[in-house]
């Protein structure tokens, strides 16, 4: 059977008497599948001296090999499903390489086998984020550490580690730490966002929002 490309099968089309020559490919980002799709950020990248961007593009390369799937996706696509400029994609990716966290082959990105080994080898809590967090308008920032909430809260149970804590977990500032959560909650990913203090006495609670998702047909 002689293979064809799109402009060949439009012109295919037209020549057959069909109306509608509208020729999309379907990404799966795009998808129910896509739209189910969760980021898992280790432990070992959370601790990394990188941007939040980069540990959310490399959570993201590392959740594409865990499923046996390699980046093929363009800038352009990653961008558009992880809500992030097309530049920003760019550098990110360029600088993952320059640190060798990320190789790039013929069909795209995967992680490198150093990245891999220490990744595998870890044994603290990850976190998860869902398509409805990262694929928001929020700084990634705010993204990691609705996934740090997350981690403990599952939208069931109040999550009250200190800011000392998050901050040395994920490697941000505790004034950032104390923005985000009031973005977090001002935008409905938090559904409980309590402050209690007293004599010698603060804490904060907070619970994260359940994303209720449909089974896949």
């Amino acid at each position: 059977m002689e293979k064809r490309n799109k402009q060949k099968f439009t012109e295919f089309l037209k020549q057959n008497g069909n109306t509608e020559l509208s020729v999309t490919n379907e990404n799966w980002e795009t998808t129910q599948k896509g739209k189910h799709f969760n980021i898992l950020i280790s432990s070992e990248i959370l601790k990394l001296k990188i941007t939040t961007n980069e540990k959310i593009v490399l959570g993201f390369i590392c959740s594409l090999n865990n499923i046996g799937k390699i980046t093929t996706m363009n800038n352009k696509r990653i961008a558009e499903y992880l809500c992030l400029s097309e530049n920003t994609i760019s550098t990110t990716l360029m600088s993952l390489q320059q640190l060798t966290f990320i190789e790039k082959q013929l069909k795209g990105y995967v992680l490198s086998e150093e990245a891999q080994q220490s990744i595998d080898s870890s044994v603290e809590r990850s976190i998860l984020l869902p398509f409805e967090v990262f694929h928001s308008q929020l700084p990634s920032g705010a993204k990691l550490l609705w996934g740090e909430y997350n981690s403990l809260s599952k939208g069931e149970k109040a999550y009250f580690a200190s800011r000392k804590y998050i901050r040395e977990r994920l490697r941000i500032s505790e004034s950032s730490i104390s923005n985000y959560t009031t973005l977090l909650y001002d935008n409905q990913f938090l559904i409980t966002n309590e402050l209690f203090s007293g004599y010698k006495f603060k804490k904060r609670a907070v619970i994260t929002k359940k994303f209720d998702r449909k089974p896949i047909d």
